[in-house]
């Protein structure tokens, strides 16, 4: 997995394991796999702008 500072990372780690809706599991699915050791990618902004959403929005016991 990758060991990084970048906030974008690390809030995607808190996401993976998060209860998430359907559609925006399958909208992260790319990312997660990227993180897991799949082909590096550049994450479109509006998946950005939905991975800060949902996790800012997280409950503080995911959030640990």
């Amino acid at each position: 997995m990758t060991d990084t500072q970048d906030p974008l990372w690390r809030a995607l780690k808190r996401l993976e394991h998060a209860e998430l809706s359907d559609d925006d599991r399958n909208l992260l699915r790319p990312a997660f796999a990227a993180m897991n050791g799949s082909h590096a990618m550049k994450i479109p902004e509006r998946v950005v702008a939905r991975i800060r959403h949902l996790d800012a929005t997280l409950p503080k016991s995911e959030q640990a």
